[in-house]
């Protein structure tokens, strides 16, 4: 389904709102009203609201970014029958983009809403991990950093507490006691080499 924007006539088939922050966006337009967008994000941090065709408000409450700071783009363009060219712009925090190794953090972003996040959650895990972690360990290891909210899954929904169409995505923070942790999980036989 596409979603409508509270500005310059275009759509969006994907984004990503969390803490009122726009994440992702997947708009699609033409050119001259995803030009003008490009110009007012530029000039101004004006909210951006995606709402349903059905929709009355331009901007509902639980699907509009507040915030459209320390966003990159990219952008295409592609021809349709009825419209003519259309450009396709995909707009992401920088955040996403780059794990920061020196705070331990990463995003994973799939576009594949039925994908597995377990596995693009442990990847990154052992990625950002300065410990080599076993294969085996996974369900074990994520179980725990998912308690502490150390992994947080965005997965297809919209509430109070974020808004995701079209994508689904994982944060990884790894702990400064994670070596502590695994320690203990192997000393207490949770994990086995």
């Amino acid at each position: 389904m596409l979603y409508l924007t509270s500005r310059n006539d275009l759509m969006a088939d994907a984004f990503f709102i969390w803490n009122r922050q726009l994440m992702f966006a997947s708009l699609h337009g033409r050119d001259a009203d995803m030009l003008s967008f490009q110009a007012q994000l530029q000039v101004s941090n004006e909210r951006l609201g995606f709402r349903q065709p059905e929709e009355v408000l331009s901007c509902p409450r639980l699907t509009t970014a507040e915030y459209c700071l320390n966003l990159s783009k990219f952008m295409t363009k592609y021809q349709t029958l009825n419209y003519g060219s259309v450009t396709h712009m995909f707009l992401y925090s920088d955040i996403l983009i780059q794990p920061n190794f020196d705070s331990k953090t990463g995003w994973v972003m799939l576009d594949d809403v039925t994908a597995d996040l377990d596995k693009a959650a442990w990847q990154l895990v052992q990625q950002l991990s300065d410990i080599p972690l076993l294969e085996h360990w996974q369900n074990a290891v994520l179980s725990v950093l998912e308690a502490d909210k150390s992994i947080m899954r965005f997965t297809p929904r919209i509430d109070e507490e974020y808004a995701v169409v079209g994508v689904q995505a994982v944060r990884v923070d790894i702990p400064e006691d994670f070596d502590v942790r695994l320690t203990a999980m192997l000393q207490s036989g949770r994990l086995h080499t």
